[in-house]
This record gives C-alpha cells, sequence and structure tokens, in this order.
C-alpha cells in the first residue's frame, strides 16, 4: 500500500512540473520572454520534531543500568539528547521565466544541486516492556542507550524550479520599449523537485548499553554478552545510498539590474525547506537493535568486544525531519521579444 502511495504521489509531482512548464511555453509564446543561467550556494541544516513521548527517569545512564538500578515502566519511554545538525548545499543551472504581464510570470528550470550535511545525537534512550525471554518463561523489560550517533550526507541531484515570478521593474516597459528604471525589487516563491542522483550517508555510533529487568523475579541483569546485555562498542562505518523524489518549498528575493536593453542581473537571497524526508523508509527504531542480534554478533565475535555496524541501518531518531538551506543567489538573464 505504502509503494503504491508513493508512486501515486510520484506521478502527481511529475505531472504538477509538466503542467507547470507547459504553461510557462505557452505564455512565452506571445509575450517576452528571459533565458537565464543561474548559480548559488549557502548553509544549510536540518529541523528535527523529535518523538512526541520523551518523558526519562533523571539519572538514567549506561552506568546505573549496569549497576542494577531500577526504573519502574512508563509506557513508551524515549528520549534523544543533543541533535545537531550543519552543512552547506547549492546548484547551478539554466532558466526560462515566460511573463504573462510586465510584472508577473512563469518560471521554470533545471539544474544540478549538491548538499553535504552532518548530524549528531548525543545519545538515544529507549526503554521496552515485556518482552519475551526464549530461554526464560518470564518477561523483561530492555533498556538500551546508544551514544555519540553520527550521520554524514552527501547529495547529488537533478534540481527543476517551478516558480511565480513578482517584479517591480518592468521587464520591458510597454512590451517593447525598455524601462526608465535601472534596477527593482523582485520576488520568486514556489517548488522545487529535486531527482537525487546519489544520497549517499555515512553513519557511525560509539556503542551501546542493553540491560534488563525482569520484574516477576526482581532480577536486574547487564552484563551478560552472551544474552545480548551489556555494552557494546561499534568497530566501523555503514554506509548506503537512497535515491528517491525530495519536494523544496522555494523563496528567493532580491533586486534585478538592467545592464543593457537586452540583459539583467538578479542578485537575492533564498531559502529552500525540504517538506520530506527521503530517507524516511530507509531508517528502523533503537526499539529494532533486539538482543537476538547481538546474541548473533557477540557469538560471531569472540576474540573481540567491538560488533560489525554493517548489520544495522540509520536510525530513526525523530518523528519528522526538514531540510533547511539559507543562501546567495545571482542570475544572469537575457531578454527575448
Amino acid at each position: 500500500m505504502n509503494k503504491m502511495q508513493r508512486k501515486n504521489r510520484n506521478l502527481s509531482v511529475k505531472l504538477m512540473a509538466l503542467l507547470f512548464a507547459m504553461s510557462a511555453l505557452q505564455v512565452s509564446a506571445k509575450n517576452p520572454y528571459e533565458l537565464s543561467i543561474y548559480g548559488g550556494g549557502g548553509y544549510s541544516f536540518c529541523s528535527y520534531r523529535l518523538s512526541s513521548n520523551t518523558t526519562f527517569y533523571p539519572g538514567f545512564d549506561g552506568e546505573q543500568l549496569l549497576q542494577g538500578e531500577y526504573f519502574p515502566p512508563s509506557a513508551g519511554l524515549y528520549a534523544v539528547k543533543g541533535v545537531s545538525s550543519n552543512g552547506g548545499g547549492g546548484d547551478l543551472g539554466v532558466g526560462f521565466t515566460g511573463f504573462m504581464t510586465p510584472y508577473i510570470a512563469l518560471h521554470v528550470g533545471i539544474g544540478l544541486g549538491i548538499s553535504n550535511l552532518n548530524v549528531k545525537v548525543d545519545s538515544l534512550k529507549t526503554a521496552t516492556f515485556d518482552l519475551d525471554d526464549k530461554n526464560n518463561p518470564y518477561k523483561y523489560d530492555l533498556y538500551s542507550i546508544l551514544s555519540d550517533y553520527r550521520e554524514k550526507r552527501r547529495t547529488f541531484s537533478l534540481s527543476i524550479p517551478l516558480m511565480l515570478q513578482f517584479q517591480t521593474i518592468e521587464n520591458p516597459s510597454g512590451w517593447g520599449r525598455r524601462t526608465n528604471l535601472s534596477h527593482g525589487f523582485y520576488l520568486k516563491a514556489g517548488f522545487k523537485l529535486n531527482i537525487l542522483l546519489s544520497n549517499a550517508y555515512e553513519m557511525s555510533i560509539k556503542d551501546i548499553t542493553n540491560s534488563g529487568y525482569y520484574p516477576n523475579m526482581e532480577n536486574w541483569v547487564g552484563s551478560q554478552k552472551f544474552a545480548g546485555f551489556g555494552n557494546f562498542k561499534f568497530n566501523n562505518t555503514k554506509k548506503e545510498n537512497i535515491g528517491f523524489f525530495q519536494a523544496i518549498l522555494a523563496l528567493e528575493a532580491g533586486m534585478k539590474w538592467s545592464i543593457s536593453n537586452d540583459m539583467f542581473v538578479y542578485t537575492g537571497a533564498y531559502f529552500d525547506y525540504g517538506l520530506n524526508d527521503p530517507a524516511k523508509n530507509n531508517r528502523q527504531p533503537t526499539s529494532d537493535f533486539t538482543l537476538e542480534k547481538f546474541k548473533e554478533l557477540e557469538s560471531n565475535n569472540k576474540n573481540t568486544s567491538q560488533v560489525d555496524l554493517q548489520d544495522f541501518t540509520l536510525l530513526d531518531f525523530a518523528e519528522k525531519s526538514h531540510l533547511m538551506t539559507i543562501g546567495l543567489k545571482v542570475s544572469l538573464a537575457f531578454i527575448r521579444r
């Protein structure tokens, strides 16, 4: 069902882009239009909406878990600490702007976009209750802490802007004469569709601490690595490449300068807001770090205290994630009447 919904959504996005481009071309059949080359770049970061249930008892840390301190159950315990991200992004391309009036136009384009983002999470804490133990008739509560989770994201994409443009400088005045104004304000608003040619992630984790409590036996376990409990260190990084569409809300504003009868320069600032997370379906919750997996990893690594990160995937540490970029942009445009 989810695959069908994604296919329908992608088809709708493609149809919308095609209709927008056809509209711009139809407008330009009778009215002046601009051909442009543009480039820009800026600072990127992510806006996260963390898990809605972040209640945790004070002092809940790995050392206390290993020492056997018990924290009674509370539904859906989950906490994230120290989430931050930073990086850069930009694109270079060509554009087509078809004017409907001297002040309003439809803008479409195609370009190549890049971004490089580093994400850091100091710690992730989860508690899962009433789990079955295959070797014991009693259920147990599992407490886990992952520390120093990192992601490096490098994206290379085909970027297609679809925007409505408003300007105060006539272009050209009266559709046939050069404007008397040498510069004016412009505003563009719309969407960008990024077709991700490469969406490479590199993940690293310092360690994980698994501890369990058996309420019926009032017994706490925290150091039996053969059973999946204890502190496990990861010895490498995990790399994934995710291809997908990314929809971006795009805003741009600045000044438009007339440098000749048929040539203009746009200088402005832009803001991009990602509407979806392309890696969402490739993430797993921390609760999927099951004891059975660590039992298997421990049995395969008897001569080392480290486990292989290749057996895991990107973590789902937030309910929603939105990529944002703030930057500067310059365009050189040629008018055709």
